[in-house]
This record gives structure tokens, sequence and C-alpha cells, in this order.
């Protein structure tokens, strides 16, 4: 059996400005590294095999400091995977929301509610390439899984990467359709997330508890998230 457990990295100083970071970074926050020690002590006495993180600065920060909260060896192995990297907004990083609304209103209401219509710009990435990335990702999970179970061992592997990236996990995790990858309550900061893999049956997903009072429902009723 496999575990694969992950999480979004802690608050930066973007998201509390609700600015557009993809492949840019700010650092954490004081709230953030809260996040990354707390996260530490969630995962405390959990007998981890590997860590692959986001080659982000923060998510790179997040992950030593949750580490050290956890008390764990420094012989863990950390692979630096560019698979679990954020989207790549392209000419958006660094903008606020408001200031993308400003120039490309339908096209912002398209990359929060219908990833499938998100034209990127510059360099961007689409929905579909950031999917794509995370399910060879998540096709390495299931081939440790496969080989765990052939050993009759249990595997546990911690992930910690980025929103939109995560949300393309959890959508191939949960087999919905891309139109569908940013349904759902936003991931909060350095909130722990698992995954059970077994062989021949659908991934087992343990979610943590949200508090969603402060979404913002559109028209539609779907739910925007509180930072991009």
């Amino acid at each position: 059996m496999l575990t694969l457990y992950f999480a979004r990295h802690g608050e930066t100083i973007w998201n509390t400005q609700s600015r557009m970071q993809g492949r840019l970074d700010t650092a954490l926050t004081e709230q953030g590294q809260a996040q990354a020690i707390a996260l530490g002590d969630s995962l405390r006495g959990i007998q981890l095999d590997t860590v692959f993180v986001s080659p982000a600065p923060r998510a790179r920060r997040t992950i030593e400091l949750a580490l050290q909260a956890g008390h764990f060896p420094a012989t863990i192995p950390i692979e630096i995977d560019d698979r679990v990297h954020e989207m790549d907004l392209g000419d958006w990083e660094g903008l606020s929301v408001d200031e993308v609304k400003a120039i490309a209103p339908d096209n912002l209401q398209a990359f929060f509610f219908s990833p499938p219509d998100y034209i990127p710009t510059g360099n961007g990435e689409t929905y579909r390439q950031v999917s794509a990335r995370m399910a060879s990702f998540l096709s390495q999970m299931e081939a440790l899984g496969q080989a765990a179970l052939s050993e009759g061992r249990d595997y546990h592997v911690l992930l910690v990467s980025h929103n939109i990236t995560l949300k393309a996990l959890l959508a191939l995790l949960k087999r919905k359709p891309l139109s569908l990858l940013r349904d759902g309550p936003p991931l909060k900061q350095a909130a722990l997330y698992r995954a059970v893999y077994r062989s021949g049956q659908a991934w087992e997903i343990v979610e943590p508890d949200f508090d969603t009072s402060d979404l913002q429902p559109s028209a539609g009723g779907s739910q925007k998230e509180d930072n991009p």
C-alpha cells in the first residue's frame, strides 16, 4: 500500500495581496512559516520514505520548516521535481487579480471557473499541460504503490506543491474532467491531504476540514478561491 501525503506551501506575501505568483516567488509570511511548522506537527510520527517538492523557494522553505518541526531525520530523500511546480501564468505573473481583471476580464473568469477555456499569455501554460505533468507524477506514485504491494510493505510519500498543481492532482485522483479541475473549496496553505493507493482500487482520499464561510459564490453558484 502507498500513502501519498500532500500539502500546499505556506502563505506568502503575494498570497496576502491576491497577486498571481506562478513561477515567480515571494517569501513566506510569519503566518506562512507558522503554517509550515504546523504541517510538520501534523506529520510527526509518520515514517516518510521519500519527499517530493516543487522547485519554488516558497515550497522548499515550507518543507524545510515542516521536516524540522516534525523532527524528521536529515537522511530522508528529498526530490525537487519540476513536474509539481506551479502553473506558469505567463504575462500575468506579478499582477494582482484586480489588475488582470481590468485587462482581461473574460479570460480571468475562465481561469477561475472554466479551465478548458482559459488562454495563457506569453509563455504561460494551459490547464491541460498542468494536468499532463501531474498525471505523469501520479503514474509514478501508482508504480511505487504496486512495488510496495509486491514487496508486502507500506510506503509513505510526502509532496509539497501549489494550489493549481494540487487541484490538478485532486481532479486526477477523483477522475474528474478538466472542466471541473478548479471545483470545490480552495486548498488552504499547508493543510494536509492524504490519498491511499491499493491495487485494483480507486484512490481513497482524505481531505482536511474546511471553513468555507469566507468564500465568494459566483452568479453561477461556483466558489471563487481566496487567492490564485
